[in-house]
């Protein structure tokens, strides 16, 4: 039997199996590599609606030729999972971790771009958007 190589050319694209991206010129519909498939659907009013595996094929074909390109989408986090933000302690911003708990404040933080799946990458960001809004911040 041969290795099943999904795992590894969703990698080598720089996508995780289960995440959802999309394909350049192909901005309707949202794809993702599962453990032994790729999957193109379209999102209508939070169903997932699938589409014909032909056209999947294409899709994934013209990814592995090098004519499309993956359009990353940003990361949201699922309830229970931990995500990384900022939070004002003792007058500064300082970069925090939390339990994603699908709150109106998350989802604010989620629209202005300041959830983040790792540590490093929110300090990364912290610099410029205390900057943004002059505020004095602490790595």
């Amino acid at each position: 039997m041969a290795k099943n190589l999904i795992p590894e050319i969703a990698k080598m694209l720089g996508v995780e199996l289960n995440e959802e991206f999309k394909i350049k010129g192909y901005e309707e519909w949202f794809y993702k590599f599962d453990n032994d498939r790729v999957l193109m659907f379209k999102h209508n009013d939070d169903v997932k609606m699938p589409v014909a595996p032909v056209s999947v094929y294409v899709a994934f074909l013209a990814l592995l030729r090098g004519e499309c390109e993956i359009i990353k989408l940003p990361w949201k986090p699922k309830k229970g999972d931990v995500y990384f933000t900022f939070e004002l302690l003792g007058g500064k911003w300082v970069v925090r971790s939390f339990w994603w708990g699908g709150f109106p404040n998350e989802y604010a933080l989620l629209d202005k771009g300041w959830v983040y799946r790792t540590k490093e990458e929110a300090e990364a960001a912290l610099p410029k958007v205390a900057t943004e809004i002059g505020v004095k911040y602490e790595l």
